[in-house]
């Protein structure tokens, strides 16, 4: 039931969106880890004027911990705009379960974009709530917040090949470690799919593209600590993206994780792009 009332939601969105969209591409993915993780996807990026994009994403997970499952929305909206040779970029988020824990977000970009490649600055806001879970502190919250900033890089290493790097790193206003109660969300680092946007306090990621013709296959590395318990993770990915159709691709993504807390999973992701307009 959750899933399909945002299904709906996006629908009703693409729906009011595409009647002035210059361009648009529609997707639709499905993630799931031997962790018993499971996630749908659905999103929609516009052309709604001159070099100005405008996005939309919406996503549900479910994953199991030891003690308890846990389900998350996200919510995302952002805009586009490239003035050649930099563009910037806004959006706002919402993440997270109401009854646990959740965020609201902001973030901006501004990137420069050429012949070599690209590079972006990247900042992002984040508001937590933390319902308080166990019996003598049911009833109350604990509230903080999250600065990021990070960088991501682009370069293009011949006709066929580039890499790309990136990172971000969070200041907390607390220490989460210390905090009443913080032992409950132990459940967020029991699979890539329930640590991915919650309490993350660095990342670095990697990787190589190779494209022949309309298809491409890209490896990457990445590493993320967790800011709950400081455990870090270690995650190699394999993709390849190639179309089907006149107007759709299909994306295949492979990855295993080596988790300080979680041990070793392995995560499989399907996606396929639908591209419209002129």
């Amino acid at each position: 039931m959750f899933s399909s009332r945002l299904i709906v939601l996006l629908a009703m969105t693409l729906l009011s969106v595409n009647g002035f969209a210059e361009g648009y591409v529609l997707g639709l993915g499905v993630d799931g880890d031997s962790a018993d993780g499971r996630s749908l996807t659905a999103f929609g990026d516009f052309g709604v004027g001159d070099e100005t994009w405008l996005s939309v994403t919406t996503s549900t997970a479910q994953t199991d911990g030891l003690v308890r499952r846990n389900d998350t929305l996200l919510a995302d909206v952002g805009v586009d705009h490239y003035f050649e040779p930099v563009g910037v970029r806004v959006g706002a988020a919402y993440w997270g379960n109401a009854d646990i824990l959740d965020s609201r977000d902001l973030r901006a970009s501004i990137y420069v974009r050429g012949a070599p490649g690209s590079l972006s600055l990247d900042y992002q806001k984040r508001n937590f709530e933390f319902d308080l879970q166990t019996d003598f502190l049911r009833g109350r919250t604990a509230k903080f917040d999250a600065n990021g900033v990070g960088a991501t890089a682009r370069v293009e290493l011949g006709d066929n090949l580039s890499f790309r790097l990136g990172g971000m790193s969070y200041d907390y206003s607390r220490n989460l470690r210390l905090q009443p109660d913080i032992s409950v969300l132990a459940f967020l680092t029991a699979s890539r799919l329930s640590t991915i946007n919650s309490l993350i306090d660095s990342r670095i990621n990697a990787g190589l593209e190779y494209r022949f013709g309309l298809r491409s296959v890209d490896v990457g590395v990445s590493q993320w600590q967790t800011a709950v318990d400081g455990s870090e993770v270690d995650s190699y990915s394999l993709g390849f993206l190639t179309p089907i159709s006149d107007r759709v691709d299909m994306e295949l993504r492979v990855a295993f994780d080596d988790s300080e807390s979680f041990g070793n999973t392995t995560s499989f992701s399907v996606y396929i792009y639908y591209f419209g307009g002129t």
